[in-house]
């Protein structure tokens, strides 16, 4: 699932935060977080630091959001903070190993290698602290995967270690060995393995299976049961929404569509990721582009929740839309706009290349 350059060694660690293994009660920054309501979460954080700027969990929540906002000067000083104030901490540890990874993956070949060695002492200082710390195991598993030997990968220890967090969180352990066997292109021992995270229980593990079976070709009524369960479970998970949505898209079942999403503005409200989803569907089937204009237009009405597709990449597929709906220069002149927020968005380029200047 991801390659062995540096800038994607750390990615699952970063993705781990945003599905931790054990949720957080109350309605505290971590616990919003936890629920997907990030920008509630940083708000939380931010009002907390105002009058207690040595709060622990609001120091690693806010690092962790702003690393995720790539907003990185501002998330290494929240956590070097949180470490500096709290060295016996594994979660502060964490969190600026976690900063340090995610701004790896966005830098050039020799901050790379700083920033992975940076990410290894910290997140090597959380499990000294906490053999057990899930997201640091699952993080430093990554890291040997995929990084250098230079750097301190070692395939026999990612093995190991995996094993180890079997044993500690059996859901998590198992969908760790799904990410293995997908990364070493072994598809059918990681849908086993995430089958039988499934079978532990456990909305993560639900939904890494239902987007696993979503496409045509698998099993998507499968995939619909599994997220519909989780819906209804836990609601407030955006992602199962976006599974419901994405299948009534291609199903091209309308008024199942317009119920998924209003369902969903109701559980969540502004999250419109499921319309992201839904339309980017509808873009890449070729059908109903006037359909996925409108919802993509509606995702442009709210700011995106952190963590889902930035307005850029809306207007960009917003442009697919409208180029599939013959109007050619409103097309362009959204792919225009959409690199102009973000610069790097290297399908936009080729698009805007075949439109036409």
């Amino acid at each position: 699932m991801r390659g062995a350059a540096l800038t994607t060694v750390l990615s699952f660690a970063f993705l781990a935060a945003f599905t931790p293994a054990a949720r957080a009660e109350g309605d505290g920054p971590r616990a919003l977080m936890d629920r997907g309501r990030m920008r509630d979460a940083a708000a939380a954080a931010d009002a907390r630091l105002r009058s207690a700027p040595d709060d622990l969990e609001a120091l690693c929540v806010l690092s962790r959001l702003r690393a995720r906002q790539q907003r990185y000067d501002e998330a290494t000083r929240l956590a070097e903070h949180a470490v500096a104030t709290s060295p016996k901490s594994a979660d502060a540890h964490y969190a600026l190993a976690e900063v340090s990874g995610t701004q790896a993956q966005h830098a050039g070949v020799f901050k790379q290698m700083s920033l992975g060695r940076r990410f290894k002492k910290e997140d090597d200082a959380a499990l000294a602290l906490d053999p057990h710390h899930v997201d640091a195991m699952e993080a430093m598993i990554e890291f040997y995967t995929s990084a250098p030997g230079m750097l301190g990968g070692d395939r026999q220890k990612a093995a190991a270690l995996t094993e180890e967090l079997v044993k500690v969180n059996p859901t998590e352990g198992w969908l760790q060995k799904a990410q293995n066997a997908f990364a070493a292109k072994d598809s059918i021992s990681g849908e086993t393995c995430l089958r039988k995270a499934a079978e532990l229980g456990g909305g993560d593990a639900k939904l890494a299976l239902a987007n696993r079976l979503a496409q045509p070709w698998r099993k998507p009524d499968e995939a619909e049961r599994l997220a519909r369960d989780v819906a209804t479970a836990e609601p407030w998970r955006t992602g199962a929404w976006s599974v419901l949505a994405m299948r009534d898209a291609m199903a091209k079942r309308w008024p199942e569509l317009d119920a998924t999403l209003a369902e969903s503005e109701k559980a969540v409200p502004g999250n419109l990721g499921p319309h992201y989803q839904a339309a980017r569907v509808l873009i890449t089937s070729g059908g109903e582009p006037a359909r996925a204009e409108a919802l993509l237009r509606r995702y442009l009405s709210v700011e995106p929740e952190i963590g889902q597709p930035s307005w850029a990449a809306a207007h960009w597929r917003l442009g697919l839309a409208l180029e599939q709906e013959g109007k050619k220069a409103d097309a362009r002149a959204e792919v225009e706009t959409a690199l102009k927020l973000d610069p790097s968005l290297d399908a936009a380029k080729k698009d805007l290349e075949r439109l036409g200047h």
